[in-house]
């Protein structure tokens, strides 16, 4: 099953829009605060836009957005495209796999800004094994070195005790282990009751990148912690 995919899944993400709302202005004010390139952009994962800010978006001159979902391109454009036409920003949308194809797509547009949207951390999801998505994610900072590039992404998830007011953004360092006592920390703030999920996603971005801890009220009862990051093109 497609965890982040299908009619399902927009279904749930149209109707937690209110639950969302906290995690989703983080992101936008975070997003909106960064100064990386803003000619091309290319949304890998980009699902339908569900926690993108369209102010951002509509920053570039060009959107490129791939997903494997079908649903995720006319779901994308209903979402933004009215907006991104209004601010004159082409949208290009592609149903495929945007990971598959990033060392043709970071060839092509070198001068692109390629943003991750909350797809890595489902790579555990995959049949792959665990060893082999680890090393995999491991292996895309080398792989995207040239180009300017960043994500958000999954690091763990897990239920949370009844009652609890998620903490606001946090800023930290990539490459912070669960086990260090800032993680820990974190995770007590958000009210984490074991077990919780490794998303494989704690060497994703080069050690020491600037990132914000964002809690994510997925459902009730249950949280995500998303750590976001980019990185300039290093040629």
């Amino acid at each position: 099953m497609n965890l982040t995919g299908g009619s399902h899944w927009h279904w749930r993400a149209w109707r937690s829009q209110a639950r969302w709302a906290s995690a989703s202005q983080q992101i936008s004010d975070w997003l909106l605060t960064q100064k990386m390139p803003r000619q091309r952009l290319v949304l890998v994962g980009a699902s339908a836009g569900w926690m993108l800010p369209v102010t951002w978006l509509a920053q570039f001159k060009e959107v490129h957005a791939w997903d494997i979902d079908p649903l995720a391109a006319p779901l994308f454009r209903w979402r933004h495209g009215a907006h991104l036409k209004r601010q004159g920003t082409a949208l290009h949308l592609h149903t495929g796999d945007g990971l598959a194809l990033l060392q043709e797509t970071s060839r092509a547009m070198p001068d692109a800004f390629f943003w991750f949207d909350n797809v890595l951390g489902q790579l555990r999801f995959t049949n792959e094994g665990l060893d082999s998505v680890s090393q995999r994610l491991q292996d895309l900072q080398s792989q995207m070195q040239q180009v300017a590039w960043g994500s958000v992404h999954d690091r763990m998830s897990g239920p949370t005790l009844p009652g609890t007011t998620l903490p606001p953004a946090h800023m930290a360092k990539s490459g912070l282990a669960m086990e260090a006592p800032e993680g820990q920390k974190w995770l007590q703030q958000m009210g984490a009751i074991s077990p919780w999920l490794d998303h494989l996603t704690e060497n994703v971005l080069p050690q020491g990148t600037p990132v914000q801890f964002t809690a994510w009220s997925f459902k009730p009862g249950y949280a995500h912690w998303l750590e976001m990051g980019w990185c300039s093109a290093h040629r």
